[in-house]
């Protein structure tokens, strides 16, 4: 298997970091300078944000993450506010954002683009590296209802992944042989559309109904840190590596949310979805995936929101390509509180027969904290997993991960993180693996 060396690795980084340290010494530079007003204008906006916006809560589907479409948009929207003074820098992107948000007022389309470079690296297993990009264009076009409870948007993103190396940083699970892959996404897969997906809300905005090209994966068995662009990166926790989802394709889903305590989410998608295909055509095949989620969002006074929830699922057997992949069902289990306004915990539970996944259990819990080293929208993640495969060939594999995400301005992320991998399930000549990245973030 081809091999990058350290040095061809890292040079197409070398303009990236190198614009990251400008953001950041010119950002330390102009904080000398900034207004005791401006900067408090700044964190009151991000406050208030936050009281009507608290974590785990969704104003809808509590389950639904921030890998779907809808929400990814939403958590571009955030007034995020940069470890100092960017407004200079900002000024392209802030112009392009201000036409975004006329042309929303206007029409009620909302538009929103994202690009997330990593650049990871692994000790153990001949040490292997990698880089890659993800371009993500997104689209939200409130159709009817606009101002009412009753909306119906209309959905489309597009995804393009490409890697900078010879291999992108997705490779490093088969190369140090690990149960699950200990970075997610990064792929070199090009143009991809991800969702093309109509929601209609009813009966005062209690009910929710989605239908069309989407990921069931976005909006049920996720824990509220489950995005590999903004917090981890391994699987282990920016997936459910025990849940057979079949990616994007042909997906119903109805909600129901009576009120700001309870939900219940129910959908199924073709089996044979494939994110890179369309799969309209294998629908007669009458081969589904079929999920069921129920949830708890109590506020506790004191604390903030909290989820507990936990969902089941089930696979139909299937045949591809003369293959026959059998049936699959589990559980999985998610709970999560607000210990205060920067603080937040959350634990995951999940279960599978494995037949397809080859992760029979999977047992984790984490933390967030934001506000660390200067801006309430930095945020610093540790978690702990264990998964524990089907098959007796493989070990049981712990992952411990922990990251530190910058708002290096008001548009830019900068994240560096470290994972040790403790008996990588599929690989006996190894005790502990260790992986560490860097993660630039641009998204207006």
């Amino acid at each position: 298997m081809n091999r990058t060396s350290p040095a061809r690795l890292w040079a197409p980084f070398r303009l990236g970091y190198l614009a990251a340290a400008a953001y950041l010494l010119g950002a330390v530079g102009a904080a000398l300078a900034q207004s005791t007003d401006d900067r408090a204008k700044e964190e009151d906006e991000s406050r208030l944000y936050r009281e009507t916006h608290p974590y785990f809560y969704d104003e809808f589907s509590p389950g639904e993450g921030g890998t779907s479409g809808i929400d990814d948009l939403k958590q571009i929207d955030k007034p995020e506010v940069s470890i100092a003074d960017t407004a200079k820098l900002d000024a392209p992107l802030a112009f392009a954002r201000r036409g975004f948000d006329s042309l929303y007022e206007q029409t009620g389309l909302r538009l929103g683009v994202a690009f997330t470079a990593l650049g990871a690296w692994a000790s153990g297993e001949s040490d292997p590296s990698g880089a890659s990009y993800d371009l993500d264009l997104l689209s939200a076009w409130t159709l009817v209802g606009r101002g009412t409870p009753n909306i119906g948007v209309l959905v489309a993103t597009a995804e393009y992944r490409n890697a900078f190396t010879d291999e992108p940083p997705s490779a490093l699970g088969a190369e140090l042989g690990t149960l699950i892959n200990p970075i997610n996404a990064f792929n070199d897969r090009l143009w991809v559309v991800r969702d093309l997906y109509w929601l209609q809300r009813l009966w005062d905005g209690k009910l929710r109904v989605l239908f069309g090209r989407a990921d069931m994966g976005d909006f049920v068995g996720q824990q509220p840190m489950q995005n590999v662009n903004t917090s981890f990166v391994n699987r282990h926790f920016s997936g459910n590596p025990t849940v057979p989802f079949p990616g994007h394709g042909p997906t119903v889903s109805v909600d129901v949310r009576p009120d700001d305590r309870f939900y219940v989410t129910a959908g199924m998608a073709n089996a044979y979805g494939n994110t890179r295909e369309w799969e309209f055509s294998s629908l007669d095949q009458g081969d589904f995936f079929y999920t069921a989620e129920a949830g708890y969002t109590p506020t506790i006074e004191g604390m903030g929101r909290g989820r507990y929830s936990i969902m089941a699922w089930y696979i139909n057997e299937r045949d591809r390509g003369g293959t026959v992949i059998p049936s699959d069902q589990g559980v999985t289990l998610v709970a999560g509180q607000q210990l205060s306004d920067r603080l937040q915990v959350w634990a995951r539970y999940a279960y599978a027969d494995g037949t397809t996944t080859n992760v029979r259990q999977l047992a984790q819990g984490g933390a967030g904290y934001a506000g660390l080293l200067g801006s309430p929208s930095n945020m610093t993640g540790l978690a702990f997993s264990w998964a524990q495969p089907r098959s007796a060939a493989s070990r049981e594999e712990k992952v411990l991960e922990i990251f530190q995400r910058l708002q290096l301005t008001r548009f830019t992320q900068f994240s560096v993180g470290a994972q040790a991998i403790f008996d990588p399930g599929d690989n006996p000549t190894e005790n502990l693996v260790g992986v560490f990245y860097a993660r630039l973030r641009i998204a207006f």
